[in-house]
């Protein structure tokens, strides 16, 4: 402690009692204390000496009891203030969690909805002292508090206090009210009548840094920082951050304009601004989807070959850096909607729309596509095409560059070439290649095999090509996944096959993909995500790779992967894994309340039969709300009664209720072989701490960690179910067993960002 903390414990001691220094800013130290009266802890912040010096007790106590008026939820409350020992000190509570600056420092950037609902919190904070005439002039991350995941501003009104108190004698001190890398150009240009919008601006930094992971200057020295804050345009936050929305740039940019006048009138004008829709920005947006081609053949078995031409034309526009393409998963969901074209545009966020029709009749061919304007719902071209099978792949690319060209989207070298390129020259191959696609989706044993026979039908016609080479890698990977197969004898197949693939083509995106997959099914998440942002890399728009990023982050205890998690929900919006994969990233950070919400929208879009209640049920019992979780698995379990995961809910479902008996009665011998997934593992163990069975609980750890669950602060601080395996020293062992893998892929990471 400083500021003689013996002495100030003592004149303090009838009220609080202090136990240990949290820190230390410019203006005060910070202690833990006990409120001694009310038995609760409280933050107790002591004004720097020389500081409580200039300014006086009295007057400064006067002006403090301001800001006690101010009861607001998201508003850190005053609770008490004085002089003790001629020491001057204020009392706020303490709040149990982080601040806004941890947690920036451990993730650096945060998911775009994310950073609006945190600003949308300040904000509201912000307006209920401005309409009672408080300006905070000190808004930073510092000052920004997350408690269970709500923001909260603290020190309200301090800055008022030290203004009105000390006057130009606070300069005295060498110190200044405000933060240079966020203080406004008419606060660094020291104008005595500040208004609302000078917390306008410093909360627009604020919201640029959660972005951006850097305030909007930085500079050497806080003179220089403070210079460009008069004198500097700050760069457009789409320099860093690319996938915002053209009317949150334009709301960032308002805010930070250098003339107050220039800026939004309030703070919660401009949170609203970061959603405004505008609708010139999203008819300028370069986006589409791609509608399942209509199979208008006389044989409805030519279904599939419709699918797979509008797949192939999915894979080369998601290519491309400079379009936002709807993944595959999501644009089938819609075929054979009867929804007109704006009524799709509208809720898939997109500007166009592609649809058209195949005819196959024996090697006749004939396809026609249109792309439409969803603002307007007029053509922006259409064309018909026709020849044999074996010009699919020309009317292939020949529709993909009628689009690009029409969307006025400039393609690099590589790009240019991606879409030239034919991976598969033989039309017979082809076909075999797009009927065994069909076949994996299939996800049964049959669908499988098939797929796995086609597959070699058309390497026999052209030999080793890495698509093919690599799909069947894929098939191997699948049947592992699927618990088709042990993994001790399809990851090596697997493995193999890739290897071959990229022996042929190093770069090839879908077998450094699958070589990512394969080092994740062996727990080596470490592994697994190098290669998965390689392919990435080299295949920007591919939603289950940007899923499975997602996955092995959070498995691995990764924090800056928000950004694809938004990117996720950006081309992929109809999919349940979707708000799952947002779910599991805010679970595994301990925001538990936050992952709600997407849980139950995950429930909502699931499939019968799907294992999204089964993960979604924990998740949201970890927010607490158990009697909801419990009914969710309940229903899971009797939906899929008779399978290993209709027993495995059913045993979550008793086991949060805490009734061990009929918990332990609900599982089979095939749930210890059937949930092979690191999530679903630390969802058993879960389940075995609550009923008081830690050897299984135990047991059940051991295997998600070597299933690659390596997430530290999970397991030692966010898990709410595993406090009493704290305790244990085979719990211990573990955890300092998976730490320095931990700290090995954070340190990969952070390399990387």
């Amino acid at each position: 402690m400083t500021q003689s903390p013996g002495r100030l414990a003592s004149a303090l001691a009838d009220r609080y009692r202090i136990e240990r220094e949290l820190g230390q800013g410019g203006m005060a130290t910070v202690y833990l204390a006990e409120d001694v009266k009310h038995h609760r802890k409280v933050a107790l912040k002591v004004l720097k000496p020389e500081l409580a010096a200039v300014l006086g007790g009295e007057r400064f106590l006067r002006e403090i009891t301001v800001t006690a008026t101010l009861q607001h939820p998201h508003i850190l409350q005053l609770y008490d203030s004085g002089e003790a020992d001629a020491h001057l000190y204020y009392v706020m509570p303490y709040v149990e969690g982080e601040s806004l600056r941890d947690r920036l420092t451990r993730e650096k950037q945060l998911a775009i909805d994310e950073a609006i609902r945190i600003t949308e919190t300040i904000a509201s904070a912000l307006d209920f002292a401005h309409k009672r005439g408080i300006i905070h002039r000190d808004i930073k991350p510092e000052n920004v508090l997350l408690q269970d995941g709500v923001a909260v501003v603290a020190d309200f009104g301090i800055a008022v206090a030290l203004k009105s108190a000390g006057g130009e004698r606070l300069t005295e001190t060498g110190l200044s009210i405000g933060t240079p890398a966020y203080m406004s150009p008419e606060q660094i240009a020291g104008e005595r009548e500040l208004d609302g919008r000078t917390d306008v601006y410093s909360l627009a930094c604020v919201t640029y840094e959660m972005l951006a992971g850097d305030p909007p200057f930085v500079a050497s020295s806080p003179q220089a920082v403070m210079a460009k804050h008069v004198t500097d345009a700050a760069p457009p936050i789409t320099t860093t951050r690319p996938n915002v929305s053209a009317a949150l740039a334009k709301a960032l940019a308002k805010a930070l304009s250098k003339a107050p006048a220039d800026r939004y009138a309030s703070a919660g004008a401009f949170a609203a601004g970061l959603t405004a829709k505008d609708a010139a920005d999203e008819r300028r947006t370069k986006s589409l989807v791609v509608l399942p081609f209509a199979n208008h053949s006389p044989d409805p078995d030519n279904e599939y070959f419709a699918d797979g031409l509008t797949e192939e034309i999915i894979a080369d526009l998601s290519r491309l850096q400079g379009l936002r393409v709807i993944s595959r998963n999501s644009a089938l969901t819609l075929k054979g909607t009867s929804k007109d074209t704006p009524t799709i545009a509208r809720e898939l966020k997109v500007s166009h729309v592609v649809t058209g029709s195949v005819r196959r009749a024996g090697n006749a061919l004939r396809v026609t596509a249109e792309l439409v304007d969803a603002a307007s719902d007029t053509s922006v071209w259409t064309d018909k095409y026709s020849g044999t099978v074996e010009d699919v792949f020309g009317i292939q690319e020949e529709i993909a560059r009628k689009i690009v060209a029409a969307l006025q989207v400039t393609l690099t070298e590589s790009e240019d070439r991606q879409v030239a390129a034919r991976p598969i020259e033989n039309a017979v191959a082809y076909d075999c290649y797009l009927r065994a696609r069909e076949h994996m989706y299939g996800w049964t044993p049959d669908a499988a095999q098939r797929a796995l026979r086609l597959v070699d039908e058309a390497l026999a016609i052209v030999g080793d090509t890495p698509l093919l080479l690599a799909t069947k890698a894929q098939l191997y990977w699948n049947e592992v996944n699927m618990n088709l197969v042990p993994a001790g004898v399809g990851l090596p197949r697997a493995s193999d096959f890739v290897g071959r693939a990229l022996a042929l083509d190093p770069e090839h995106a879908l077998a450094i993909f699958v070589r990512g997959l394969v080092a994740g099914s062996r727990g080596r998440p470490q592994e697994a995500l190098p290669d998965l942002y390689r392919a990435h890399d080299l295949w920007p728009g591919d939603a289950n790779l940007l899923a499975e990023i997602c996955r092995y982050s959070n498995t691995a205890g990764l924090r800056s992967h928000g950004t694809l998690v938004d990117r996720l929900a950006q081309i992929d919006p109809l999919s349940a894994i979707t708000p799952l994969v947002a779910s599991t990233y805010h679970w595994v950070n301990g925001r538990f309340e936050e992952a709600v919400p997407h849980c139950r929208r995950a429930c909502q879009m699931a499939l019968p039969g799907s294992m999204v209640p089964f993960v979604a049920g924990m998740q949201i019992a970890a927010a607490g709300l158990r009697e909801e979780a419990s009914e969710l698995l309940g229903s899971t379990g009797a939906a899929m009664a008779g399978t290993p995961f209709g027993s495995g809910a059913s045993f979550l479902q008793h086991a949060l209720r805490g009734d061990a008996e009929p918990a332990l009665g609900a599982l089979t011998p095939q749930v210890e072989q059937a949930l092979h997934n690191e999530f679903a593992a630390m969802f058993m163990a879960e389940a075995y701490a609550l009923i008081g069975r830690p050897d299984d609980a135990l047991r059940w750890v051991r295997r998600a960690i070597d299933h690659g669950f390596i997430n530290y602060p999970f397991l030692t601080e966010h898990d709410p179910f595993l406090g009493d395996l704290r305790g244990e020293d085979r719990f211990t062992q573990m955890t300092n067993e998976v730490k320095p893998r931990w700290e090995s892929v954070v340190a990969w990471e952070r390399n990387r960002v």
